[in-house]
């Protein structure tokens, strides 16, 4: 009997060994079968949160970024542009082209939020005070519907500027 039960128990360690060698080299396969950016993309998507949608993320960050214009904190707005971007554009270039524009935004809200894989359309809803060189419309409260992209990347969504 000492036999018999040394030798189921050299079994099981022999068949945990393989099914544990096998699930590691599976794994090691489905990278080689190009799942690896699909295993990147479901791990970045759950950095998000686990009921947050990409909507709710998007329409959060875009409301974020729309104070940050209002109260006219062009550092905080900027922090919405990809990262990418702000490596070719500077603060400075960005802050002082923020300040030369010709409205001045009052308040916004966000009214849709359509998203593909890894692009959303955000639609807001914007009222603002006309400030530029046409004087016949300077000092005029105008309500419009304003279209925004939003990108996926690194990990987070990011304001696609034009």
């Amino acid at each position: 009997m000492t036999i018999e039960k040394f030798s189921m128990n050299n079994a099981r360690r022999v068949l945990g060994f393989l099914l544990g060698a096998a699930v590691f080299l599976s794994a090691g396969c489905s990278e080689k079968d190009g799942k690896q950016a699909e295993i990147k993309q479901n791990v970045a998507n759950v950095t998000q949160s686990a009921t947050e949608t990409k909507e709710q993320r998007v329409k959060q960050r875009a409301m974020e970024h729309m104070n940050a214009l209002i109260a006219q904190d062009w550092e905080k707005a900027y922090t919405y542009l990809p990262p990418a971007t702000r490596k070719l554009k500077p603060m400075p270039v960005y802050a002082n082209r923020m300040k030369s524009g010709a409205i001045l935004r009052k308040t916004a809200s966000v009214k849709d939020v359509e998203c593909e894989e890894k692009i959303c359309t955000v639609t807001i809803d914007l009222s603002y005070i006309y400030i530029g060189a046409v004087e016949a419309m300077r000092g005029r409260e105008t309500q419009s519907l304003l279209k925004e992209k939003w990108i996926f990347s690194q990990g987070d969504w990011w304001l696609a500027e034009k």
